[in-house]
């Protein structure tokens, strides 16, 4: 069942965005961003001497330093920590030593413009108007599983539809207020989460004029379950909405939306 995504109760000036499959392709992160990944490790990890317990981590090498926080049966060798990794992707398991890491790597891939994020036009309009389309001081943040760092540089990185310039990008990062990732807010499906982004962006009086949007059911209920407004974000080649985690066929229940440029904000 879909439903018009209009506001009701108190206006909504605050808007957090999922990233993978609400505003960028689902495909984005799985078909390029994790492969881009397993392809450059290799040589990252190449660049050490093992077991890793026995190498000081000095202050201006972060692959080392983030590697070095692994347990030590899996900094061993090279092998034992490319194929932990992998496991983490293949199995897409949110670990937030998997997360820097991913970030720093991508980081090159960007700067070398081996990178580019593919942005919905309509979410980057929607980001480059609503801070701007009332009198109110709206703002917008960003909230994903994926580090800070990586959001930056993702956000940082906007492959330009509107140009027929070669590798043109745009950088959206000076419309966005905020980032928060798992490791500053919590896991995505936990309403605990969310409420600690309220408290953070002041808005925990007034939760229901923050509107979270997100393609996954459980992040929406948790959303929802800590006072905010959230509507479910249904996008081409997103997986099907499911039950949530408890079994229940409440989508039905939800707003749902197939573009930003159907929110009445």
């Amino acid at each position: 069942m879909t439903t018009t995504a209009k506001t009701d109760d108190i206006p909504i000036d605050t808007v957090i965005l999922d990233i993978e499959g609400t505003v960028c392709p689902i495909t984005f992160v799985k078909d390029t961003l994790f492969p881009y990944f397993i392809e450059k490790l290799p040589s990252i990890l190449d660049k050490f001497q093992y077991p890793l317990s026995n190498t000081s981590a000095s202050s201006d090498d972060q692959v080392l330093n983030i590697l070095k926080q692994l347990p030590d049966n899996i900094t061993k060798s090279s092998e034992s920590i490319y194929k932990h990794f992998k496991n983490l992707v293949d199995q897409d398991i949110k670990d937030p030593i998997l997360k820097s890491l991913q970030g720093l790597i991508w980081k090159q891939g960007y700067e070398k413009n081996e990178l580019q994020a593919p942005i919905y036009q309509d979410s980057i309009e929607f980001i480059e108007s609503f801070p701007t389309k009332s009198s109110t001081n709206n703002k917008i943040y960003i909230y994903s599983s994926g580090s800070i760092k990586a959001q930056i540089l993702l956000f940082g990185h906007v492959k330009s539809t509107t140009t027929t310039i070669t590798n043109e990008v745009i950088d959206l990062n000076p419309k966005l207020n905020g980032y928060f990732d798992i490791t500053t807010a919590g896991f995505k499906n936990q309403s605990n989460s969310y409420k600690k982004i309220l408290q953070e962006i002041n808005k925990s009086s007034t939760p229901k004029s923050v509107l979270f949007l997100s393609d996954n059911i459980n992040e929406v209920n948790a959303a929802i379950e800590a006072g905010m407004k959230s509507y479910i974000v249904i996008r081409p080649g997103n997986p099907p909405i499911d039950d949530d985690d408890d079994g229940n066929d409440d989508k039905i229940n939800h707003k749902i939306i197939y573009s930003l440029d159907e929110l009445d904000l």
